[in-house]
């Protein structure tokens, strides 16, 4: 149930800010107080707590029952939102006074939020988006469920309306000009990408589904056989959508084939074009600041196949939304460019590219890497880095080392661009690094498991966040 007395919270959140503040570091390297100061959150296996950024001192208030946090994001007003896998719901704190103000999850049987997005900001509504995950092959349990946080509504951070999925991990992106949607299934045959026309909250519409066989799956070879147990084929496996600006185009990566499937989401009925890549896996797919030019991580072709580097995790792909084709194939090299040490037979052995954030400058592009899913001994401890001051001909450049994680970890980019913060998920500490310099400027020491973190500062605003079109 959410919150009931949100006003008495807010009067409480009013006094905090007229009577607290956040502190800062003085020349004695003392903290001492400064107003409007950034905060950085850690959501942790256990607890959600904040940061002074500029002091790195953990700042009053605890929200605890936190289990499994993932994807949290931030707000224009500093209300943080974070999916809690393992609780089947989405906790609301109000990050100034670090009060939990509520929890929303799904009506009709929906568990495992994972992922999150927040939709354009149009026609005087915005939702923070939970996808439910759901449970191994239960479809009932898989739902997108739509939270208001159109600020100064009547119906402020409750839960406004839900629709059903398909069938495994689920990722989505949105129209740049009407209140439509993707939303991909991992593991389906028959709908493994579908398109909603979510205008009326209240009566979510289903505009299209694509199957596996209209995207080729036909069965003529294993490789085109879809099968979502593995067993005589693979599924598409979609996982990564984004949208471009430019061409108006959802493009999201079946990660089994590699095939980027480039949606007109605006179309009556809505159309696909598809672009072969030459490469596999991962899937994490973001536009550059331009909006012609989209970024897809792939884990293959990597160290060990046919033609691929040492050291070489697998690549990234840069799509042209004017014209629907490749323009360029970087291989990702796990410490940059320079690298000739083998990973094969290291802890470092399963590193591929996890997910990608750009500059406020547009110039630089940030690829954080994951370990091996279930495979215990899996390690990563580089943050990847590429120049994109030309956006259509990437350049790696040196990796900057970080703390150790395995499995997935998360990473946010300040407001104002200047700090890229990254959690080590085994370290217990998170990373800054000056995305100035590309220099590590602290490890903070946090508490256990640091999984997701954002930021908000009074004049930066929230830190990236994942689902607008800008």
């Amino acid at each position: 149930m959410l919150f009931k007395a949100f006003g008495r919270e807010m009067l409480a959140v009013a006094v905090v800010s007229l009577a607290g503040t956040i502190l800062g570091c003085s020349a004695s390297n003392q903290c001492t107080p400064v107003t409007g100061g950034q905060a950085l959150y850690v959501a942790h296996d256990g607890s959600l707590v904040s940061y002074d950024i500029e002091c790195g001192t953990e700042r009053p208030g605890t929200v605890t029952n936190i289990s499994s946090p993932t994807d949290m994001q931030a707000l224009e007003d500093g209300t943080v939102l974070a999916n809690l896998t393992a609780l089947n719901t989405t906790v609301i704190v109000n990050g100034q006074s670090m009060l939990e103000l509520g929890r929303v999850a799904s009506t009709s049987g929906g568990t495992r939020p994972v992922h999150s997005y927040i939709s354009p900001d149009r026609n005087g509504k915005r939702y923070f988006v939970a996808l439910d995950d759901g449970q191994s092959s239960d479809p009932a349990t898989s739902k997108a469920v739509f939270t208001n946080v159109k600020s100064g509504t009547a119906n402020y951070l409750q839960r406004a309306g839900e629709m059903g999925l398909g069938i495994g991990h689920h990722k989505a992106a949105f129209s740049n000009t009407l209140d439509r949607m993707i939303v991909s299934n991992i593991s389906e045959c028959n709908n493994v990408l579908t398109a909603y026309d979510y205008s009326n909250i209240a009566n979510i519409q289903t505009l299209r589904t694509w199957s596996a066989l209209q995207y080729g799956w036909d069965g003529s070879t294993r490789a085109r056989t879809c099968d979502p147990t593995f067993a005589t084929g693979a599924p598409p496996a979609p996982h990564g959508c984004a949208t471009s600006k430019v061409s108006g185009k959802i493009y999201c990566n079946l990660t089994s084939s590699g095939e980027i499937i480039a949606t007109n989401i605006d179309a009556t009925p809505p159309t696909y074009v598809k672009i072969a890549t030459g490469g596999s896996g991962s899937g994490y797919t973001k536009p550059h600041k331009d909006g012609r030019f989209m970024y897809s991580l792939q884990s293959s072709p990597r160290e060990g196949d046919m033609g691929a580097a040492t050291c070489q995790i697998g690549q990234l792909v840069a799509i042209d939304a004017t014209s629907d084709t490749v323009a360029a194939r970087v291989p990702l090299l796990y410490k940059g460019p320079a690298c000739t040490t083998p990973i094969n037979g290291t802890d470092e052995d399963t590193a591929e590219p996890d997910h990608i954030r750009v500059s406020n400058d547009g110039k630089t592009l940030y690829i954080s890497s994951a370990g091996g899913f279930n495979v215990t001994r899996a390690r990563v401890r580089q943050e990847l880095v590429l120049d994109v001051t030309n956006p259509g001909a990437p350049v790696q450049k040196a990796s900057i080392p970080v703390g150790t994680s395995t499995n997935h970890h998360g990473d946010a980019l300040s407001g104002d661009g200047r700090w890229l913060f990254v959690t080590n998920n085994l370290d217990g500490t998170v990373t800054q690094i000056d995305t100035s310099t590309n220099q590590v400027t602290r490890t903070l020491t946090v508490r256990s498991t640091p999984l997701t973190v954002a930021t908000f500062g009074t004049n930066e605003g929230p830190s990236e966040q994942t689902g607008p079109i800008r």
